[in-house]
């Protein structure tokens, strides 16, 4: 897992199963416009994760929040002392 500046995340994870053998899956977790959740995003090659960091440079590396976009997929964790 590595931070991207900004409150980005990019989790690499090696996928292993019997029927297709070893696979890399690369998955972007970006905050949303709105600042209740995150938006994770599956990257298929090395030069999606440029265009999509290009495409979001507008927000400022947040994701655009519309209702077709599923930020509650993976939630903010609350600070300590702060509530829910």
């Amino acid at each position: 897992m590595a931070w991207l500046d900004g409150g980005l995340w990019l989790p690499y994870l090696l996928r292993i199963t019997e029927a297709d053998g070893a696979s890399d899956v690369v998955t972007l977790i970006v905050p949303c416009t709105c600042g209740r959740g995150y938006v994770d995003i599956l990257l298929d090659a090395e030069d999606a994760l440029m265009e999509i960091l290009e495409e979001l440079q507008p927000t400022h590396g947040r994701s655009p929040h519309t209702d077709v976009s599923d930020c509650a997929s993976v939630h903010a964790v609350p600070l300590i002392g702060h509530g829910p």
